[in-house]
Formats: C-alpha cells, structure tokens, sequence
C-alpha cells in the first residue's frame, strides 16, 4: 500500500491528476468550515467513481445532455460547502461527494506500475482494488488533504486561507470549472491534458 500511495504522490504535478486535484483544492478551500470533511469525502467518492469505471460498474459517458446538469451540480456543491456551517454537516459531506465523484468521473488514468495493477485488476478483485484506489487517490490529492488538515496543525494558516482573495479565486475556478463541463468542453480539456501526460 506505500508503494501505493507513493505512486500516487509521484503524479501529483502530472496533467491528468490536475482534473482531479484543482477542483478538490478549490472545494476544500471555499469550504471555510469543515475542510477536512469536504476533503475526505471528496477523496473517498473520486476515488470511488475511478474504480467503478475501471471496474466496469460505471459506463455513463459525460457526454451530451447530462453535461448541463453536471456543470449545475459542481457550482452548487462549491455554493454548499462555501455557504455550510460547521454543525451543518450534511451539506458539507453532500458537497465533497458530489464534488469527488464528478471529478473521479471525468478522470483519466495517468500511467503507473501500481495504477495499471489496480485497473487491470478491478473487475475481479473488487474490495482490494477499491482500497488500492482509495490510498493512490490520497496521495494523488495529498496537497488538498494537507489545506484540509493545515487549521488544525498551523492556526496561523486559516488567515490565508480565509483570505477574501482565496475565496474569490476558488469560487472563479468553481464557474469556470461548470461552465466548461456544462458546455461540453472539459472533455476535450481532459483529453489534452492526458495526451500530454502521456507524451
């Protein structure tokens, strides 16, 4: 499982794991209070939707007319984490699930010795694959996790992250985000980022 993980933590700066990392940092820092909640379902439930492609469990393409309301869905899940409260943690697991499970949707592998074993082997070794998936999806989004947890380990940092101007670039990149899934583009952006990746 280190090994795993490490591997995941290796494709961090690589394209295609950007489609999955750049919109977990921006969730989890809108989500003023209840980051770690945000990023933990986030990761679980992208990591979830990326095993159950491989696995074959999920064939839905992102494609077409569900496009609209996927693009609607991932501002109104960066508007509930933004919005919640800390006692109200419904909608801040609600919008880490959503937001995770859209992003594990429209993600493409990255190449790597321990990926490659977890794809290959999803559809037959279900529970463990699903596990192995979970560990590279955390190392992946480590830097998320690591904003998540930064209140409760640097108090100082929650200024910064607390800042008007954190704030207004997340929630930016949150209508850039679903305005380009809502019309039909990020598909192609997902694309091109994996062909260079894969260069």
């Amino acid at each position: 499982m280190t090994a795993t993980f490490f591997e995941g933590v290796g494709v961090i700066s690589q394209a295609c794991t950007l489609v999955v990392l750049l919109p977990g940092v921006a969730l989890t820092l809108v989500s003023h209070k209840g980051r770690l909640t945000v990023a933990l379902c986030y990761t679980v439930f992208a990591a979830l939707l990326m095993w159950a492609q491989a696995a074959q469990h999920w064939s839905i393409a992102s494609r077409g007319a569900i496009v609209v309301p996927l693009g609607v869905l991932i501002v109104a899940s960066f508007v509930a984490a933004r919005s919640a409260q800390q006692a109200n943690q419904r909608r801040l697991i609600a919008a880490g699930v959503v937001g995770g499970a859209i992003a594990g949707w429209m993600w493409l592998p990255c190449v790597g010795t321990q990926l490659g074993e977890i794809l290959n082997n999803a559809s037959t070794n279900g529970p463990r694959t699903l596990a192995l998936m979970i560990v590279y999806t955390a190392g992946a989004l480590l830097p998320m996790l690591l904003i998540a947890l930064s209140n409760q380990a640097i108090p100082a940092s929650q200024k910064i992250f607390e800042h008007r101007a954190t704030d207004v670039c997340a929630m930016g990149f949150a209508v850039i985000y679903g305005v380009t899934v809502a019309i039909g583009r990020y598909d192609d952006l997902v694309g091109e980022l994996f062909r260079i990746s894969s260069a």
